[in-house]
C-alpha cells in the first residue's frame, strides 16, 4: 500500500490563508507524500479503468471533493485528509494498517452529532454506536477492498440516479446543496443534500464494516481551517 495522502481543493478561486496553512501542516507533519488534487492536476489521476462519473462536472466543489475521497481510496488506496490542520505523523498509522487484516483505519467519530442524518432507525442505531464508527475527514484504506468497492458502487449508483437532475440544475456555488438560498432570493434546485455524497454513504458502510476498520489517532483539528 502506498504511503501517500491525498487532499483536494476544487475552488473556484484560491484557498484562504487558513486553508493554505492547514495544507502546509499536512505536508510538513504527516511524514508522507502529499498529493493535492486541484482542477489543474486532476487529469493525471483519472485511471483508464475507472473514468470519472459523467456527473462529476455538475457537482458542487464540496461534493467533488467527497467524490474524489472515495475515488482515490478505491482506485489507488492510501490516505485522504480534508484540508484541516494536523500535527500528526501518519507513518505509524500506515504501518498499523499494513500489518493488520483490516481494510481501513480512521478516527472515532466525534459524537452522535457527527453522524450523518440519514433518518429512521439506522440513524438512531448509528448515533447509539457512534464510538464504533470512523469519521470522514481523515482516513487510510487499502485499495479495491470490499469496503471501498461497496462505497464506490453506492456512489456511482447515487450519481446515476441524479444525473438528469444534475445536468438540468448543476451546482451554482461551491457549497451548493438542495434547498439552499441564494443572495438573489432564489432557492437552489441542485438535487443533492449537503452530506449526500459524503457521510450519508460513508457512515452506514463504516458501521456495517466496523469490525474491519481500525480506530487510531488520525483526526485533524476541527477549528481555524476556513
Amino acid at each position: 500500500m502506498n504511503r501517500m495522502i491525498f487532499s483536494g481543493w476544487m475552488g473556484p478561486g484560491p484557498m484562504s490563508a487558513d486553508r493554505e496553512a492547514a495544507l502546509l501542516s499536512l505536508i510538513r507533519n504527516t511524514g508522507c507524500a502529499n498529493v493535492h488534487l486541484t482542477r489543474e492536476t486532476l487529469a493525471y489521476w483519472v485511471h483508464p479503468e475507472f473514468p470519472f462519473h459523467p456527473a462529476f462536472p455538475y457537482l458542487s466543489a464540496v461534493h467533488q471533493c467527497d467524490y474524489l475521497r472515495c475515488y482515490v481510496l478505491h482506485v489507488y488506496g492510501g490516505g485522504y485528509a480534508d484540508v484541516k490542520h494536523t500535527a500528526k505523523n501518519w507513518n505509524p498509522l500506515f504501518a498499523l494498517l499494513e500489518h493488520s487484516p483490516a481494510q481501513g483505519l480512521g478516527y472515532t467519530e466525534v459524537g452522535p452529532h457527527g453522524i450523518a442524518q440519514v433518518g429512521g432507525a439506522l440513524e438512531e442505531e448509528m448515533k447509539a454506536n457512534f464510538s464504533s464508527i470512523v469519521g470522514v475527514c481523515a482516513m487510510i484504506f487499502k485499495p479495491r477492498s470490499t469496503f471501498t468497492t461497496a462505497w464506490f458502487g453506492q456512489l456511482n449508483a447515487l450519481l446515476d440516479a441524479h444525473l438528469p437532475q444534475l445536468m438540468q440544475h448543476p451546482a451554482r456555488h461551491p457549497q451548493d446543496r438542495l434547498g439552499a438560498s441564494f443572495t438573489d432570493g432564489s432557492v437552489s434546485q441542485y438535487p443533492l443534500a449537503w452530506t449526500a455524497v459524503g457521510g450519508d454513504l460513508f457512515h452506514p458502510l463504516a458501521w456495517q464494516h466496523s469490525a474491519d476498520i481500525l480506530h487510531a489517532d488520525i483526526a485533524p483539528s476541527f477549528t481555524s481551517y476556513r
